[in-house]
């Protein structure tokens, strides 16, 4: 997500959850070398895209190459652990009551993101679990960020940029027009491929798989 944010040119976005995915890493008790590794690559991201302007998103891999960097965004948040579950019973959920605004980041560490008001264009909604919007959701919302295939994003009202489970993700150009606009859940299927269902009666299921580049292993 970090990536796909430097792409487009949203330099202040990238950097954001880059430090956000440093300081999560960095508290944590145990390290291992893998996690050092991660977190050196994205300390060094964030230099880049820091002294590089609008040059850095040129630093950024292409979607089609995303599935072979290590530090891709929709990869970089696992860490060299069992995966989470999508519910966590021992943490309470994050209930978010204000909109969130474009620019702004919310990242629920270890549970579900709740937010019973409107997610702005340009806002960015990140959480281990699940994610619920009771209202439009407009920005980007990735549920599962470490790795919890299960997690599934539910919204009342779908008008979202990007949208997505773990490794697998959609974009608003791969959101049917009878499901734009509507409730709707977004998950995995079983082979990894991110899914939006309409949840109103007659709404039908897409996917994505027609393009590789959105599905980032």
């Amino acid at each position: 997500m970090a990536e796909l944010s430097a792409r487009q040119g949203r330099f202040a976005d990238a950097i954001g959850i880059y430090r956000h995915l440093v300081r999560a890493s960095e508290a944590t008790s145990t390290q291992s070398p893998d996690d050092a590794a991660r977190v050196a690559r994205w300390n060094a991201r964030i230099a880049e895209l820091e002294a590089g302007g609008a040059g850095a998103a040129a630093l950024a891999p292409p979607p089609a190459a995303a599935a072979k960097q290590p530090a891709s965004a929709a990869r970089a948040s696992e860490p060299a652990q069992a995966p989470l579950p999508a519910n966590d019973s021992s943490r309470a959920s994050l209930v978010i009551h204000e909109p969130v605004r474009s620019g702004q980041v919310i990242y629920a560490e270890g549970r579900d993101l709740i937010v019973v008001a409107p997610v702005h264009s340009g806002a960015q909604l990140l959480a281990d679990g699940n994610i619920h919007v009771y209202g439009p959701l407009k920005g980007r919302a990735v549920a599962g960020t470490r790795g919890a295939r299960d997690a599934q994003v539910f919204c009342l009202t779908l008008e979202a940029e990007l949208v997505g489970v773990d490794t697998g993700y959609v974009t608003s150009d791969d959101i049917a027009p009878g499901v734009w606009g509507g409730p709707a859940r977004v998950c995995l299927t079983p082979d990894g491929v991110c899914t939006v269902i309409g949840l109103s009666a007659g709404k039908r299921a897409i996917s994505a798989a027609a393009n590789p580049a959105r599905r980032i292993l």
